[in-house]
């Protein structure tokens, strides 16, 4: 990292613009800056902490670093760094939170806080640092700065305030401090959180494995007591079956058979256990094979028993069956009688039945010839009825004798004709009646299109007159309407300025109300994001407080927890004496007698380790708590900053907005208003003229019109009248042809006459034939009958009559005759039966039916019953069996399980052990994990340190990493340093050496942890150091050796700054950075 130029404003104590030159300074080498205290030598320092990390050297607020000189000027505070990391040229430029004063609005005069800002560029390779187009922006938030920044860096803020700027003061107690001080600042260096996580895990783990093993342990117990209760279950079950088996003399087996298992132990173990199941299990097996002989002998008795039972219920069935089939013989042949009498009936009514139709179809054929007969003479009648009345309604008072109407001839002719020519003559006289039926018809329509004729030639000249009239007002309308149209010329030029002046006032009130409306959302939105920026400030400092709250408590519960590690440790000798019995050995010295033990000072309390294991789990709960409130405290931090980005960048918005100056929206609004109202005044005119032009295209449209509409009534009127005249001729002339043939009644009632006459005449030759057809299916009925009664063996017609029975009456006969012979076949089919015939012939040698059934039975009940219990009594042994081999398997899989857990536990117990640093193997110096870790780092950091002490001391003193504890500390050690004296070949504490020779070795110490920080941070080069206070405290001879050092680093590239007030100091390094306070702040100046 080297440094360019470093440019800061309004920043702590410099409230004007201050620019430092690195580059003179790094082309020097070794430059000093000095300046009275209190000047702001330290502010220069923070101006680059700030500008790459955000955050100054001493952690103070962003909102304080506002100079309080420029203040009220209005000049913003501003850091501006150019540097190069990593050969990439870098410009930070960082503006820290501050107040700002409000210029303009209604809170104009009142402060409003701008939130933090941040960009960063790059410069171009090769290019001129002066040109800004060389420049490239790459980050422009805050956020995206600090995370740039630090990927380049590799370098939190404190290593960076440690390896670039040396407190002397800080190294000097640093050198001399305890190994637990050292091993904090370390932790703040080097990275060890794995390693106190992984600590923490070892002994958390630890602790959960020993619960696990002390369950396990509960859990094997449990196992033995079901064994346990599992044996005495089974054992019951089998003395059971011996008691049994000594009361019941069944070929004496039982007896014989049974096998003693050995007795409960009475400490039941793993190896005790598997002997005594073994031995349950081997007598329950002979058990059970002797129950299953037994089991089968009762189940086959019980077989051959129930065979029997089912033979003899089977015969007792047969027997009743036998019984019943007698009886309902005897039913049948009591039936016999009745049986033949209507077989005989049934037969008789049978024969009857189709003679009895054939004499019922003769009856019905006669019935219908005498209707055909009736029909025939009325339908003569009708007919000449018709043709009477016809001709009579023909004539009238005026008809002439001479006339011959042309019914009189068809009706005169008719009786000397056959049926058929008597047909054709009526259609004929129907065709001639018809004709003239038609004429007559067209003669009434040429009348009354006559009438029409002559009633339109009317109408039409009334509509003539009328056009002409309309014609005349149109012409007078038309000329008026000109007259009015010539008073509306200007309306179209008047109504676009008008549309043209509304379009300016429209646009510039649009303008004013969005301007007014992006100011009023601007203002809001600043004043919601000041709400925003009040109420994240409030939640991070709330959060700032409770982390340092449960910071303190951590720290407290640290202390106490270490504090009662100390004071047990100091009472193991009064730990140990309790522990001792009279003529047991002791546990240190092995003596049986214990003649003074260890005393514990009156009103001390011995610390238990539930003493340590609460205190151990206080203090993880407490800095549990507190990483829990630093993670709120940084979310509380960022929310506050994005708030405050939020706030800046809509101030930003309202005064860029405020800037582009202020509208009047009444006035434009009024303005606006104005020109509508002309321009609604211009469109009036204009509406009105397009209605005149509507009227008069209207008006000479309709005259055009009115026109042709004359012209056409003129033309129809004249062809009107041509056609009356010569619908009146040809209506003459029809009247005239049908005069001869007119009669008292019109042609339509003379024709319906003689279509009724017509239809009367169909009618009597269809019933002359229907009577023809009737006469015939009568003779044929009669001669079948006749042929029948011959045939059939009854006597009469009478006799046929009394044998025919009803429907009903045979399907019951039917039905009577079907269930007998059904009946006497079934009893023929049951007697036939194998089992009915051997049951007749048991019957006929005497036997009687069986009865002792229930015997049987109940010894079938009894084999069953006792062969059930044995298979109950063999699950339940199996079951038993069952559960103990389970249990067994679970219990081996559980040793098997709870082995490996032991192993585990003890494993992790030594681990945890290790890490802590508890004595192990005969390691005396109890070191911690997270210090082994952290001592790695620091013997590198001794082992560089003491190559430049020896330089310095000119090779007199050095330093070697000690893991010994310090002399007189109950802690354990680690972190321990001794500095070697080659004069005295002795080492030395730290605190033994001299003012000057401590500041040699805090300088050494510095320079080499600044090494091997930048050897674990990838080897960043570091250019620039800056060595604060402490050359005072040396002599002329010590402070050339010193320079001399400083002057080896320079060698090497870098540039070193060191700060000092030694006037010996400033005559020896020319180039410097004079610090300069005054009434109105301080000043910075270069001296090349």
């Amino acid at each position: 990292m080297i440094l360019h130029n470093l440019e800061f404003e309004a920043f702590m104590a410099y409230p004007k613009r201050q620019e430092i030159n690195f580059d003179t300074l790094n082309n020097a080498g070794v430059f000093l800056l000095n300046g009275p205290t209190g000047a702001g030598k330290t502010t220069i320092l923070d101006a680059i902490c700030y500008a790459l990390y955000g955050e100054t050297s001493s952690d103070r607020e962003s909102a304080k670093l506002h100079s309080t000189y420029a203040a009220h000027s209005g000049t913003k505070p501003r850091v501006l760094l150019d540097v190069t990391l990593h050969g990439k040229r870098l410009r930070i430029d960082r503006t820290p939170a501050y107040n700002k004063p409000i210029t303009r609005g209604a809170r104009k005069g009142q402060m409003r806080e701008e939130s933090a800002k941040a960009t960063l560029a790059e410069l171009a390779p090769g290019a001129d640092p002066a040109d800004e187009k060389a420049w490239t922006p790459i980050s422009s938030s805050v956020a995206e700065v600090n995370r740039t920044i630090a990927e380049r860096t590799h370098l939190t803020k404190e290593q960076f305030l440690k390896i670039v700027l040396l407190p002397q003061g800080q190294f000097a107690q640093f050198l001399k401090s305890k190994p637990k001080e050292r091993k904090e600042l370390l932790k703040k260096m080097f990275p060890v959180e794995h390693y106190e996580q992984l600590f923490a895990a070892l002994t958390e783990e630890a602790k959960t494995a020993q619960q696990e093993v002390a369950q396990d342990e509960n859990t094997q117990r449990g196992y033995l007591e079901r064994a346990r209760a599992e044996m005495l279950a089974l054992q019951a079950l089998l003395d059971a079956v011996d008691t049994d088996a000594e009361g019941t003399d069944t070929e004496g087996s039982a007896v014989e058979g049974s096998v003693e298992a050995g007795e409960a132990p009475e400490n039941l173990t793993a190896e005790t256990l598997d002997a005594w199941v073994a031995g349950g299990v081997e007598r329950a097996r002979k058990t059970s094979a002797r129950e299953k002989q037994e089991q089968q002998r009762l189940t086959d008795e019980a077989d051959q028993n129930t065979r029997l039972l089912a033979e003899r219920a089977q015969l007792q069935a047969d027997w009743r069956e036998y019984e019943q089939l007698c009886e309902r013989r005897t039913r049948l042949t009591e039936r016999a009688d009745e049986h033949k009498a209507q077989r005989e009936e049934l037969a008789q009514a049978r024969a009857a039945a189709p003679l009895h139709a054939q004499y019922a179809q003769v009856h019905a054929e006669s019935q219908a010839l005498t209707a055909r007969q009736q029909e025939q003479a009325a339908c003569a009648s009708a007919l000449d009825e018709s043709g009477r009345a016809l001709l009579t309604a023909l004539r009238d008072e005026e008809t002439a004798e001479d006339v011959t109407f042309p019914e009189e001839t068809t009706f005169a002719a008719l009786p000397s004709l056959e049926p058929a020519e008597q047909q054709t003559q009526l259609e004929a006289l129907l065709d001639t009646l018809r004709a003239l039926q038609k004429k007559d018809a067209q003669l009434t329509d040429e009348e009354a299109a006559a009438a029409a004729l002559l009633k339109q030639a009317n109408a039409l000249e009334q509509d003539r007159a009328r056009a002409e009239k309309r014609l005349s007002d149109l012409t007078a309308q038309a000329e008026q309407l000109a007259e009015e149209l010539a008073g509306y010329s200007t309306a179209d030029e008047e109504r676009t300025l008008a549309a043209h002046l509304v379009t300016e006032a429209q646009q510039k009130h649009d303008a004013a109300q969005q301007m007014q409306q992006k100011l009023d959302a601007a203002s809001a939105a600043v004043a919601e994001a000041e709400k925003q920026s009040k109420r994240t400030a409030t939640a991070e400092q709330k959060e700032q407080e409770k982390w340092q709250a449960s910071a303190q408590q951590a720290l407290a519960a640290t202390e106490e927890f270490k504090n009662l590690q100390v004071l047990r440790l100091a009472q193991a000798s009064s730990l140990l004496a309790r522990e001792l019995k009279d003529g047991e050995p002791c546990a240190v010295c092995g003596s049986v007698e214990h003649p003074a033990p260890a005393q514990i000072a009156e009103g001390e309390q011995l610390v238990e380790r539930a003493d340590l294991d609460a205190a151990k789990e206080r203090e993880d709960k407490a800095h549990k708590q507190a990483r829990t409130h630093e993670l709120a405290k940084d979310r509380a931090t960022k929310a506050h900053q994005e708030a405050s980005e939020a706030l800046a960048a809509a101030r930003t918005q309202y005064e860029t907005l405020a800037a582009q100056g202020e509208c009047d929206v009444e006035q434009t609004a009024a303005q606006l208003q104005q020109a509508q109202t002309r321009l609604a005044q211009a469109q009036s005119r204009v509406t009105a003229r397009d209605g005149v032009l509507v009227k008069v295209e209207r008006v000479q449209a309709e005259r055009q019109k009115a026109q042709e509409a004359l012209r056409t009534i003129e033309g129809a009127a004249v062809e009107a009248q041509t056609r009356h005249r010569d619908a009146a001729a040809r209506c003459e002339a029809t009247a005239a042809d049908l005069a001869p043939a007119r009669a008292a009644v019109g042609f339509a009632q003379r024709v319906e006459a003689v279509e009724g006459y017509r239809a009367a005449h169909q009618r009597l030759a269809r019933a002359v034939l229907l009577l023809g057809q009737v006469r015939e299916r009568h003779a044929l009925a009669a001669a079948a009958a006749q042929r029948l009664l011959a045939e059939s063996s009854f006597e009469s017609a009478e006799l046929i009559h009394a044998a025919v029975r009803t429907p009903e009456r045979v399907d019951a006969l039917e039905q009577a005759v079907a269930a007998y012979e059904l009946e006497h076949a079934r009893l023929l089919e049951g007697f036939g039966r194998e089992a009915m015939v051997a049951v007749a012939a048991r019957a006929a040698a005497g036997e009687q039916a069986p009865d002792d059934l229930q015997g049987v039975r109940e010894r079938v009940e009894q084999l069953r019953a006792a062969a059930h219990r044995l298979t109950l009594r063999e699950g339940e042994r199996e079951s038993v069996l069952r559960s103990l081999q389970a249990l067994r398997g679970e219990y081996a899989a559980f040793r098997a399980q709870t082995a490996q857990r032991y192993d585990r536990a003890q494993m992790l117990a030594n681990l945890a052990a290790a890490a802590r640093g508890d004595t192990l193997g005969g390691y005396e110096h109890q070191v911690d994990l997270v210090s082994y870790v952290l001592g790695a780092e620091f013997e590198r950091i001794l082992h560089s340190a003491s190559l430049h002490l020896d330089r310095m001391s000119e090779g007199r003193y050095g330093m070697v990493f000690s893991d010994h504890r310090a002399k007189g500390s109950r802690s354990g050690g680690g972190l321990n340093l001794e500095i070697t004296d080659t004069w005295t070949g002795e080492p030395r504490e730290a605190s033994s050496l001299s003012g000057g020779e401590s500041f040699l070795a805090s300088l050494s110490l510095a320079l080499g942890l600044a090494e091997v920080v930048q050897a674990n941070n990838g080897g960043i080069e570091l250019d620039t150091l800056f060595i604060d206070e402490g050359f005072g405290t040396l002599d002329a001879e010590t402070l050339d050796m010193v320079m001399g050092t400083i002057e080896s680093l320079r060698d090497s590239g870098r540039t070193i700054g060191l700060i000092s007030h030694v006037e010996e100091m400033k005559n020896r390094i020319p180039a410097q950075i004079v610090v300069e306070k005054g009434q109105n702040g301080s000043s910075v100046r270069v001296n090349s």
